[in-house]
């Protein structure tokens, strides 16, 4: 296995865990390459944005109270923004918790978007890290066999 093929499948693991098998499976790894480079991927994915989420939403927050002041100061009210996505993630929030958030959304909406939901809303919750690790290499094993049935 080269070693630019597996930092390739790691990369895309990392970014759209989704679609790191078929990336791999291009590469010609077999399954359990494809199931290890992908969880090593995305594990390290989820670790880095779990752990960089803090700065990461200190700046939207910042972010946000500038623009919110702009608003007030023009004359304008601050409104807020409700997309379809926003309200799903709440949804699964409040419905499944902490797991919910990384067995549901992890493949779909990408790691590390995941990961920063996680710092978001579960950060003081000592079970987040090492349930959106669970959830990766779970996600592996299935997203690995159904693109190797599939492709």
């Amino acid at each position: 296995m080269e070693t630019w093929h597996a930092l390739a499948v790691m990369s895309a693991g990392m970014l759209k865990f989704l679609f790191a098998p078929v990336v791999s499976y291009q590469f010609g790894h077999t399954y359990w390459q494809t199931v290890l480079l992908t969880a090593a991927g995305g594990g390290l994915g989820a670790i880095i944005f779990y752990r960089g989420g803090r700065q990461i939403l200190e700046w939207f927050r910042q972010r946000a109270l500038r623009r919110r002041r702009r608003a007030l100061a023009a004359g304008r009210p601050a409104k807020a923004v409700f997309t379809r996505t926003n309200r799903m993630i709440v949804r699964v929030k409040r419905s499944y918790g902490l797991k919910g958030l990384a067995f549901v959304l992890t493949p779909f909406l990408s790691v590390p978007v995941t990961a920063l939901l996680a710092a978001k809303y579960f950060r003081h919750d000592k079970r987040a890290l090492p349930t959106l690790l669970m959830a990766v290499a779970a996600w592996s094993l299935v997203l690995s066999a159904v693109w190797r049935f599939t492709g």
